[in-house]
C-alpha cells in the first residue's frame, strides 16, 4: 500500500510540474507577444512635418546702427533666412542667409549700413534638408537702431517755424563749422539742398538760423566739423502762418525801425507779421489805410513788442476801415507819463480799432481823440490784459467833435487804470462781458464819464455781464481809500447788469453816483480773499468756493466746473 501511495503521489507531483511548466510557457508566449506588439507599435512611421518656427534666445537689441539676432538652436535646421523690413513687411529691405544662430545685421551681412535711429522689423525662416519642410517665417520683433552720437540739439516746437529753423549744438569736441540741409527722404544725406559755412559769431553762439525753407515740409539738417558729419535732426516746418499778396512778413529782420520805415509804403489791407520777442518802433506812423498787425511764428514765447515812444495817429482827413492788433505787446519805456497807442489830433474816419489777445501796459492812455473832427465806429478789446494806464483811460474821446459809437470789451482783464472810459460825446452802446477789473478807476474817479451837456449819454445803454469788479486804485494816500464814483453825466443812460460781482472792499465813495443795479459787495471777501495776487496781476481764484468761479470774470482765470 505504501508503495502504491508513493507512486501515486510522485505521479501527481510530476503532473503538477508539467502543468506549471505549461502555464509558464503560455505566460512567456503571452509576454513575448506583447513585446512584439509594442515593438511593432514603436516602429510605426509618422508623416514628416515642417520645422518649428525659429524663436529667440534673447530679445533683439541694437548696438549703434546694427541689430543683434540670437536664435534658439534647432538641430534639424540646416540654415536660416533672415529678412529685414521697415514697414512690417509690406516690403522687405534686406534678405540674407546664415548657417549660425547668432548674427549681427550690419554692412557685412547686408552690403550697407543700417540707418541710425530707425525702427526695423526682423523675421527668420528655418530651412530643412528638403525645402518642402522649411519652417514658416517667424516674426522676431521690432527694434530701433541707436541715435547717431552727436552734440546736436533736438528741436522743440519753438525751434521750427514755417520757413526758418534754429539749429543748435553744444560746444563739445571739434568746432562745428558748417550746416547742410537735406530733403526729408534723403536718408543717407547724399544731396544737400543748401550748405552754410558758419560765421565766427554763429560758432561762438553754437547756433545757426536757417531760412528759405518751405512750409509744411520735412527736412534733415546736419552739422559738420569740416567734412566730418557730427549729427543731424529731422525738422518738420509748420504750415504757412498767413499767405497772400497782402502779407508783409517782417520776421527774421533784426531792426527796431523796420516797421516804421516800412508802413508808409504798404498797401491798403496789408497784414504785417511781426516776430515774437522782437521790438519794433511805431515811429509816429499816421494811418491812411487799413492795416492788421499780427504775431507770427517765433523762436521764443514772448509777444512782439511795438514801442509806442512815438504814438500812432491818422493822416488828416483819412478814411480808414480798420486798424487791428492781434497777439501784440504795446508799451513804451516812459509810457506811463506821456505815451498812447493812438493820440489822434486831426480829422478823419475810422471803422474799427481792435485789440485781440494783446498786452497793453504802462501808458498814459490807450486811445485818445484830442483834436480835429471825426468818428470811430467801433472800439473793441477782446482777450487782452490791460495794466497801468494813467490819466487818459482805456478810451478817451476828448473833443465834442469826435465820437465813438460802440465800445465792446470781452474776455479781458483791466487793472491799475486811473480812468476807465470817458467821452465828451454820446455813444450808441457799451458792452462789458466776461471781464476781470481790479483797481480801476482810481479812488474817487468815475468808472464811466460822459460829460458834455446834451451829448453825455450811451443811447442804447450799458450792459455789464459775467464780470467781476474789485476795489478802486489806491496810489499812496496816508489812509487807504478805495471808493470810486460810478458815473458822470449819463442822466438818460440805461444800465443792464447780469451775473456780475464786486468784492467787499469795492464801494462808491460818499456823495458819489452809484450805478443803478450794480452789485455792491455781493462777494463777501476782499480782493485778496478772492484772487491769488491781484497786486501783481495774478487773478487766479484763491477762493475756490466763489460762486462765480466758473462763469464770471475773464475766462483765463476761471476754474472749470
Amino acid at each position: 500500500m505504501d508503495l502504491d501511495f508513493n507512486s501515486f503521489n510522485n505521479e501527481k507531483k510530476n503532473e503538477m510540474k508539467k502543468h506549471r511548466f505549461n502555464i509558464k510557457v503560455i505566460l512567456t508566449l503571452l509576454i513575448a507577444g506583447m513585446f512584439v506588439i509594442i515593438a511593432c507599435e514603436k516602429e510605426e512611421v509618422f508623416p514628416r512635418t515642417r520645422l518649428f518656427q525659429p524663436v529667440l534666445n534673447e530679445d533683439l537689441y541694437s548696438v549703434d546702427n546694427t541689430i543683434v539676432v540670437n536664435l534658439g538652436n534647432m538641430k534639424e535646421a540646416q540654415n536660416y533666412t533672415i529678412e529685414v523690413s521697415r514697414d512690417s513687411f509690406l516690403t522687405t529691405e534686406y534678405t540674407f542667409q546664415i548657417d549660425t544662430t547668432f548674427v549681427i545685421i550690419n554692412n557685412e551681412t547686408i552690403g550697407e549700413d543700417l540707418l541710425w535711429f530707425t525702427i526695423y522689423q526682423v523675421q527668420a525662416t528655418a530651412h530643412a534638408d528638403d525645402s518642402e519642410y522649411d519652417s514658416k517665417p517667424s516674426l522676431l520683433g521690432s527694434i530701433r537702431t541707436q541715435k547717431f552720437p552727436s552734440n546736436m540739439g533736438t528741436p522743440t516746437p519753438f525751434d521750427v517755424l514755417d520757413t526758418r529753423a534754429r539749429v543748435f549744438w553744444s560746444p563739445a569736441g571739434a568746432p562745428i563749422t558748417g550746416v547742410k540741409i537735406f530733403a526729408g527722404d534723403d536718408e543717407r544725406l547724399m544731396s544737400p539742398l543748401a550748405e552754410y559755412e558758419l560765421t565766427n559769431d554763429e560758432m561762438d553762439a553754437s547756433e545757426k538760423i536757417v531760412s528759405g525753407l518751405n512750409a509744411s515740409s520735412i527736412y534733415q539738417i546736419a552739422i559738420y566739423s569740416g567734412n566730418t558729419l557730427r549729427g543731424w535732426e529731422v525738422y518738420t516746418t509748420r504750415e504757412a502762418f498767413v499767405s497772400g499778396d497782402n502779407v508783409l512778413d517782417l520776421s527774421g529782420i533784426d531792426s527796431t525801425v523796420v516797421l516804421a520805415d516800412t508802413l508808409p509804403s504798404v498797401a491798403n489791407g496789408t497784414i504785417v507779421v511781426l516776430e515774437g520777442g522782437k521790438i519794433y518802433m511805431a515811429g509816429g506812423y499816421a494811418f491812411d489805410k487799413s492795416i492788421s498787425f499780427v504775431s507770427g511764428y517765433s523762436f521764443v514765447q514772448a509777444l512782439p513788442v511795438i514801442d509806442m515812444s512815438t504814438n500812432f495817429n491818422i493822416a488828416d482827413g483819412a478814411t480808414v476801415d480798420y486798424v487791428t492788433f492781434k497777439d501784440i505787446h504795446l508799451t513804451a519805456p516812459d509810457g506811463f507819463d506821456s505815451r498812447y497807442v493812438f493820440n489822434i489830433d486831426v480829422s478823419g474816419t475810422i471803422g474799427e480799432i481792435k485789440f485781440e489777445s494783446c498786452k497793453i501796459r504802462t501808458l498814459r492812455g490807450v486811445a485818445r481823440m484830442k483834436g480835429g473832427t471825426g468818428s470811430l465806429d467801433k472800439y473793441t478789446i477782446y482777450d487782452c490784459e490791460v495794466d497801468s494806464i494813467r490819466d487818459y483811460a482805456i478810451l478817451t474821446v476828448d473833443k465834442t467833435t469826435w465820437i465813438c459809437n460802440d465800445i465792446h470789451f470781452e474776455n479781458s482783464t483791466f487793472t491799475r487804470c486811473r480812468m476807465f472810459l470817458t467821452s465828451r460825446n454820446n455813444s450808441n452802446s457799451i458792452v462789458i462781458e466776461s471781464c476781470t477789473i481790479g483797481e480801476a478807476p482810481e479812488q474817487g474817479r468815475q468808472m464811466f464819464r460822459w460829460r458834455q451837456g446834451d451829448q453825455e449819454d450811451v443811447l442804447n445803454g450799458i450792459k455789464i455781464s459775467n464780470t467781476i469788479w474789485g476795489r478802486g486804485w489806491y496810489e499812496g494816500l496816508d489812509v487807504p481809500v478805495h471808493g470810486v464814483d460810478g458815473f458822470d453825466g449819463m442822466a438818460n443812460t440805461n444800465w443792464i447788469i447780469t451775473n456780475s460781482y464786486s468784492t467787499s472792499d469795492f464801494s462808491f465813495a460818499e456823495g458819489k453816483d452809484e450805478i443803478p443795479g450794480f452789485p455792491i459787495g455781493n462777494y463777501s471777501g476782499t480782493v485778496n480773499d478772492l484772487w491769488e495776487d491781484p497786486e501783481n496781476g495774478n487773478f487766479n481764484f484763491k477762493d475756490t468756493g466763489f460762486a462765480g468761479k466758473g462763469d464770471s470774470g475773464d475766462p483765463r482765470w476761471r476754474i472749470g466746473l
